[in-house]
């Protein structure tokens, strides 16, 4: 294998894994939102809303004086909706690494190097 087609298929490969990263943490996401909401995950909607940064706080905010001024209720969905999405990633994110490790366990090392070489080649 030359160096330009091991090289493509490792870029291929990469790709390949990362795309099933994303697919597995959105139908995760969306599996675990009404879990979310109905606070039986580690979180819950409200201590999301009570972690944001000051950036987001100031957005919160802006929307809140929106709501009660003007009635306007679109800012402040879209700022919750924004914050639970981001929260729901997190945690998703952290049970995809939780998914591969558990996948590690289940495999002996011989099986988990040559995924690993699969993932690499």
């Amino acid at each position: 294998m030359t160096n330009e087609t091991a090289l493509l298929a490792l870029l291929e490969s990469q790709e390949a894994e990362a795309n099933a990263m994303v697919e597995w943490i959105a139908e995760w996401s969306e599996e675990n939102l009404p879990l979310l909401l109905a606070g039986q995950l580690d979180t819950d909607a409200a201590t999301l809303l009570a972690e944001v940064n000051a950036e987001r706080a100031t957005q919160l905010n802006q929307a809140i004086y929106l709501l009660m001024v003007s009635g306007d209720k679109v800012p402040l969905t879209l700022q919750i909706q924004q914050v639970l999405d981001a929260g729901l990633n997190a945690l998703a994110s952290q049970a995809w690494s939780e998914h591969v490790a558990a996948l590690h366990d289940a495999m002996s090392d011989e099986q988990w190097e040559q995924y690993q070489h699969r993932s690499a080649a």
